[in-house]
């Protein structure tokens, strides 16, 4: 069988994950990376034996790759993948697809007009814990939703010492696209009127413009959700991030709580408690292994199959259009429609 050629830009934290995903699958062939951060590419090039370039319009002028992950920043997306659409590429967007509407329609209708599969990364409709209860639900054995609650936060030191471009983006940018789509995964719709509010202060004090913390409602007539972020959990917290996801309905209650199902570290060395989020990115035996990774495995062989992914374009767009209306109804202090 022939392989898919894939290549990788931006290649931080998560973009790494792409370039070991596309590594390890026997149905890919990673064939370049790209980061605009030279010392990193060549870190990543020579840990992966993998060819690297700083300019990503390379990969894009390349014919023979055929899929490319864009793994930039959050604010950073549209360009490039705009730029590989137009030159044959299907592409595997990372969450949020863009931090404006406008950037997410641009990159929704160049996948139109040249015919290519574009595919936000919502990495958590593969994962283990929410799939099990997403079968639940669509068995019937909740019943009707009443309410939907899911809360996603991370530690303080993810904005601070992660990332250089964390006032570019905020918990509602970068966290709220996971359990956003969640709820609409699971309410099979829309919502009409969202209300929420922010604050700021904690990550302001430090030079970073952007919310300390959100909280929505998401009305969608029937039933609601509460959707729930923050990025200045203390560092000292064990986890590095706070993820609980709850639908009440009419017939039963469906829980998934990252923070019970927890793999506990005690050391007297690091002198510190230890919960590792194991199930989402652990290497075993130098492969990949997790949920992170299958949702680039399934774009591959969508790509193989020619067949539409889970995730549609659309979902991506609308996810972007949620969460501006969520700043939206903060900056006016009022409901808005959807």
């Amino acid at each position: 069988m022939e392989k898919v050629k894939c290549a990788v830009v931006g290649v931080g934290i998560f973009g790494e994950i792409h370039v070991s995903a596309y590594k390890s699958y026997e149905k890919a062939e990673l064939v370049k990376i790209c980061d605009i951060n030279e010392q990193r590419a060549k870190e990543i090039s020579k840990k992966y034996n993998v060819e690297y370039t700083t300019d990503y319009k390379e990969i894009a002028q390349d014919k023979q790759i055929q899929v490319v992950s864009v793994a930039t920043p959050d604010f950073a997306h549209k360009d490039i993948v705009v730029e590989m659409l137009k030159n044959g590429k299907d592409v595997l967007v990372e969450k949020p697809m863009a931090t404006s509407i406008s950037d997410a329609e641009n990159m929704v209708e160049e996948a139109k007009r040249h015919n290519r599969i574009l595919m936000t990364d919502f990495h958590n409709r593969f994962n283990p814990y929410i799939v099990q209860i997403k079968e639940s639900f669509d068995r019937g054995e909740a019943g009707d939703i009443s309410f939907m609650y899911a809360r996603l936060s991370d530690r303080i030191d993810v904005p601070l010492k992660w990332f250089s471009w964390s006032g570019k983006s905020g918990p509602h940018w970068f966290l709220f696209p996971h359990i956003v789509d969640l709820v609409c995964w699971f309410a099979k719709s829309l919502p009409k009127k969202i209300f929420a509010v922010g604050k700021k202060g904690v990550l302001s004090s430090y030079g970073i413009d952007t919310y300390d913390s959100v909280t929505a409602i998401l009305d969608f007539g029937k039933f609601y959700a509460t959707v729930e972020t923050s990025w200045v959990i203390p560092e000292t917290w064990p986890a590095i991030c706070d993820f609980y996801f709850k639908l009440e309905g009419s017939k039963g209650r469906l829980v998934v709580d990252f923070g019970e199902a927890i793999t506990k570290i005690s050391s007297d060395v690091k002198k510190e408690l230890l919960f590792p989020f194991v199930i989402g990115d652990t290497p075993i035996e130098n492969k990949p292994f997790g949920f992170a990774v299958l949702p680039i495995y399934h774009f591959v062989d969508c790509v193989i199959l020619n067949k539409k992914p889970i995730v549609s374009p659309e979902d991506g767009l609308n996810n972007v259009r949620i969460i501006a209306k969520i700043v939206e109804s903060i900056e006016k202090n009022k409901i808005v429609d959807f």
